[in-house]
């Protein structure tokens, strides 16, 4: 079944054309990864099919009643709600249902005869139940823990949570919502590798259907049944995914180079005939060539439609044998212990990748090493001659009032301006880009800058806090051979699996408070992992002493009776919540004159404060 359906778009914005004739049909369940290079137009293309903006010209057909989910690269949702109640926003058509069933029951309470109602409640329990009714919490549940959101942090306001909490808000937020199209851009950027795998699965078997714009190659590769290459010239599609398209496409421009050059040889011979023939025996075949030759379409010849960085990272020179060494940290943060006893060393030469769940402490630890940040006890030695620069992903480095090549004229303020033009042309601000404010640039724009700007001077120790993010394929690959071609040493964090893959050595893993040590890239690492836990599956438990048993059973009965008080605070919050919920109702001025909705509304209060009154009551037993 057809969902979308895009005529001749065409698209441009001031002095900058977009998308010109593109044409695309999407179907029900289809999974697309969408590529190109940054720039060429991927984000106007979401907000075309999502219908926040209109194309100049073509047209956009949608499935009628169809919902369409959008994420952008940068979603943020500013709340004053809690977590768990903002998430209940997406079940608000199930929660009116509820409302309405509780009403009714209500008026049935009242007049047990009254067939209508009986009849118009039947039906919405049916709807109820048919639409989730029953088991909308345990979703949000299973969302929550799948992007990484632990069960303290349910009842926390989201305007509380960082810029990349928020975005995971968000994305649980549309994911709940289940819509019949999901486009996300990027929506891997602020997970960690154990949500990045729940994501691949939870798509993997979603209903609808999905377009992705991902820099993350497995994963578009374990989502993606079919790959559409968004080019200056057009939409082409693959039907498979991304490793399929790259092969394929690689085939395809082979055969556009052959047949431009098959075709430029024949052009060549019909001149040359008629240069010869054409005041000769043969002036008529000549003549009728040179109107072939005129009816002939232009020769275009194929042409990468991918501006690629340039990048050649270069060294401060050599430093001493040990480059980083760390002996017994310890670091606490909020109450919240991150490590404890941390030992490890990384020498010269080395590629690491420091990896661990969100929230373990990886940026804390990096933070440490570069002197941000203070360790609670333990020391921190960086070797002798050893000159680091490090890339942050929050980018706070970046000065957002300057243009961009002020950035790095900060950086290197005896350099002249056309030193500078020729370099950041290496990243791809050319013309007048290099005088536009950084405020104003997208996020792979920023990135790209943030690069520049952290290797305009030579270092030794590269410290690379999760720099694919935002950035394009082709970007990251540049990346990748440039850190594999510099001579110096790399500490990077990052959650994309195939970046570690084609860059690291070995793996620092952070593991219950600790930093376990990989001698391998990532798929080493996971390996590894997955045996380990295999293996501790198959061992047998040693026989417990009556002792230890009752001191288990002890712990247990301390864990369910810690799980009860969570319950009844969170019972409570939300119990809370739906009172002041109701007392905005009853002086909403919209409701002045509904007087049976407002004495309907004054019993709900009623009986919900009744049943805090008693959720406080057993909340004082179980903490008395």
């Amino acid at each position: 079944m057809r969902q979308v359906y895009l005529e001749n778009i065409h698209k441009s914005y001031p002095n900058r054309h977009i998308l010109s004739g593109l044409s695309w049909q999407i179907n029900h369940g289809e999974k697309y990864a969408l590529v190109g290079r940054n720039g060429v137009g991927k984000t106007t293309l979401f907000r075309i099919i999502k219908g926040e903006i209109t194309p100049d010209e073509g047209s956009v057909l949608r499935a009628k009643n169809q919902k369409i989910g959008y994420m952008p690269q940068e979603a943020e949702i500013e709340s004053g709600k809690t977590l768990w109640l903002e998430l209940l926003d997406a079940f608000s058509d199930l929660l009116a249902i509820k409302d309405e069933i509780k009403e009714l029951e209500d008026t049935i309470a009242e007049n047990a005869d009254d067939q209508a109602a009986l009849e118009k409640y039947g039906k919405l329990q049916e709807e109820f139940e048919i639409k989730g009714g029953f088991d909308y919490e345990e979703k949000i549940k299973i969302v929550l823990l799948g992007l990484g959101f632990p069960e303290e942090v349910w009842l926390k306001e989201v305007k509380k949570f960082s810029g990349g909490e928020k975005n995971r808000v968000f994305l649980a937020k549309i994911l709940l919502e289940e819509p019949d199209l999901l486009l996300l851009d990027e929506p891997t950027n602020y997970l960690d590798i154990e949500s990045t795998q729940w994501l691949e699965e939870y798509l993997s078997a979603f209903k609808g259907s999905v377009i992705i714009v991902s820099h993350d190659r497995y994963f578009m590769n374990r989502v993606a049944q079919k790959t559409a290459e968004l080019t200056s010239r057009g939409l082409e599609i693959y039907h498979g995914n991304f490793d399929f398209y790259e092969k394929e496409s690689e085939i395809r421009h082979r055969l556009a180079q052959k047949a431009y050059e098959h075709k430029a040889e024949e052009i060549e011979r019909i001149k040359d005939f008629i240069q010869k023939n054409i005041a000769g025996q043969k002036t008529k075949q000549a003549q009728s060539r040179r109107k072939m030759l005129q009816k002939m379409d232009p020769l275009e010849k194929p042409h990468e439609d991918i501006q690629k960085m340039k990048l050649d990272i270069q060294s401060s020179g050599r430093s001493w044998q040990k480059i980083l060494e760390i002996d017994g940290l310890s670091k606490s943060f909020d109450h919240k212990q991150l490590f404890n006893d941390v030992s490890f060393k990384i020498e010269r030469g080395e590629k690491v990748g420091l990896i661990g769940p969100n929230g373990s402490g990886k940026t804390t630890l990096i933070r440490m090493i570069t002197g941000q940040a203070e360790a609670d006890s333990g020391e921190i030695n960086i070797g002798n001659n050893v000159e680091y620069t490090y890339y942050d992903q929050e980018l706070v480095g970046l000065d957002m009032d300057a243009d961009v090549i002020d950035v790095i004229w900060e950086e290197k303020p005896q350099a002249l301006a056309e030193e500078l033009r020729s370099y950041l042309g290496r990243f791809l601000f050319t013309g007048e880009d290099i005088f536009r404010p950084v405020k104003s640039l997208s996020g792979g724009e920023k990135s790209r800058l943030s690069l520049a700007k952290i290797f305009v001077n030579p270092a030794n120790f590269l410290i690379l806090d999760e720099p694919t993010n935002h950035l394009d394929i082709p970007s990251v690959k540049m990346l990748e051979q440039a850190l594999n071609d510099f001579n110096g040493t790399v500490l990077v964090i990052s959650h994309d699996r195939y970046f570690l893959d084609n860059t690291v050595k070995k793996i620092y893993a952070v593991e219950n408070r600790n930093v376990r040590e990989y001698l391998g890239n990532f798929s080493y690492y996971w390996e590894k992992r997955m045996q380990r836990e295999q293996e501790a599956l198959k061992k047998p438990r040693k026989k417990e002493s009556s002792d230890t048993k009752a001191a288990w059973e002890k712990l247990k009965d301390q864990r369910r009776h810690q799980k009860r008080v969570k319950r009844a605070e969170h019972q409570i919050v939300l119990t809370e919540a739906k009172i002041e919920e109701i007392e905005a109702m009853l002086v909403d001025p919209d409701l002045a004159s509904d007087w049976e909705k407002l004495a309907s509304l004054e019993k709900e209060k009623a009986e919900m404060e009744k049943m805090l009154e008693g959720l406080y009551e057993d909340y004082e037993e179980l903490t008395g």
